[in-house]
């Protein structure tokens, strides 16, 4: 069964690919994954920014991730996949775009403060299920005209439209 293991979380360098060499991987900023404790994370490579959803397994005595991946590529909408066999602070695996290009890349774990995993500012009981960071204080903040703070609304009756 698939699972999120915290042993990964924290920032991997990308330090090798099959596909690109390493000017074209640090164009934007220096190439990194990196994972959060709550089966999320992020990546940048080329001019790829991308949001991660993570599981791990242990696989033939060998600790296996797969993850999927969206964001942008010079602001065009982009996805794909991609999967990492992880000896101690290495990560071999290979990253596919979809319907694009696919590579082998080699990552290293980072060490040091800031190679730390995001948290939240208020810890595990500040974010929801999913890992993102709860909205509070606001009221209409998916639907309707705007946000408007809680405070605002305090000593208002609910409005009707008369039928009950």
């Amino acid at each position: 069964m698939a699972r999120r293991d915290s042993s990964i979380a924290g920032r991997w360098r990308i330090v090798e690919t099959e596909l690109w060499d390493r000017e074209a991987l640090d164009l934007v900023v220096p190439a990194y994954i990196s994972f959060d404790r709550h089966g999320l994370g992020e990546m940048q490579l080329i001019a790829i920014g991308a949001s991660i959803d993570y599981r791990v397994e242990q696989r033939d005595d060998a600790m296996v991730l797969e993850f999927s991946w969206s964001g942008f590529d010079e602001m065009d909408a982009t996805s794909g996949r991609a999967w990492a066999r992880i000896d101690g602070d290495t990560m071999r695996g290979k990253l596919f775009i979809h319907q694009g290009d696919e590579s082998t890349f080699v990552a290293r774990r980072e060490r040091g403060a800031a190679s730390r995993a995001q948290r939240s500012p208020g810890g595990a009981a500040a974010r929801t299920q999913r890992g993102r960071p709860r909205r509070r204080g606001f009221r209409n903040s998916s639907r309707g005209i705007g946000r408007v703070p809680v405070e605002a609304l305090q000593g208002w009756a609910p409005v009707t439209d008369g039928w009950a």
